[in-house]
């Protein structure tokens, strides 16, 4: 089993889940953006590469403003316009003694995590058709079994392969290892896994999002009920959102 989650771990219970549709909140991000300045200069920079893909380009940057808003809402403003560290593995940080975070955005919709404590990592798919043969499915399947014990994957099911994969994407990201590194570890790349691979006592779960999305988070030992909020996506509801501290 390459995940073996037996080892001694912390209960996240100061943990921030956030599910944004950009497509409902994007304006609304950058009227709060204009208004009010978050992004780093390395931010600002990456999203003028993407100026030849406009619509790529807004929901790259609403994602990465609706990252800013709600880490400020556990670190405080002093954070604006921080621009992250980038680890070897490639994992985002805003530096020692600040909150840990993760994000994943795919379509139109964009999952964020946060945490005082500990890493953690999400990832989350739009379900759909898959050009995969057969061997690569089993591979995928097999290195995310050991994540969830307690859940049958249908190889031949774009989903299960999809919920199976958001997990490893997860892992990879709460252990700031790349997601290259999990796949050869688990015997998804190469000819066969590593003895035992660096799962660091990382528990998965899969997290409610709506449909036709799939989504999963792993960090030290999760609390039974994950909470997953929504992003506001009008003004007032936005107000209310960044003056309650994370957690409320």
């Amino acid at each position: 089993m390459l995940f073996n989650l037996g080892a001694s771990r912390v209960v996240v219970s100061d943990l921030e889940i956030v599910f944004v549709d950009l497509d409902a909140s994007c304006a609304l991000l950058e009227a709060e953006e204009a208004r009010t300045p978050r992004l780093g200069a390395a931010d600002i920079v990456r999203a003028a590469r993407l100026a030849g893909d406009r619509r790529e380009q807004q929901l790259w940057r609403g994602a990465r403003i609706a990252l800013r808003v709600v880490l400020e809402r556990m670190a405080g403003p002093g954070i604006r316009g921080v621009d992250f560290e980038i680890a070897t593995g490639g994992r985002p940080a805003l530096g020692a003694g600040q909150p840990h975070f993760s994000v994943s955005h795919t379509d139109a919709v964009a999952l964020i995590a946060v945490s005082r404590l500990v890493p953690v990592g999400v990832d989350i798919e739009r379900v759909r058709e898959l050009s995969m043969n057969a061997d690569r499915r089993s591979r995928i399947v097999a290195a995310a079994a050991g994540s969830a014990p307690d859940v049958s994957f249908d190889t031949s099911s774009n989903a299960d392969v999809l919920r199976a994969w958001v997990r490893l994407e997860a892992i990879a990201k709460a252990r700031g290892s790349g997601i290259g590194v999990v796949l050869t570890e688990a015997g998804v790349i190469g000819d066969q896994a590593t003895q035992g691979g660096d799962h660091r006592g990382l528990s998965v779960a899969a997290l409610s999002v709506p449909q036709p999305y799939i989504a999963a988070i792993a960090a030290p030992e999760l609390l039974e009920n994950i909470t997953v909020q929504t992003f506001p996506s009008r003004a007032d509801e936005l107000d209310a959102f960044r003056a309650r501290s994370a957690g409320q």
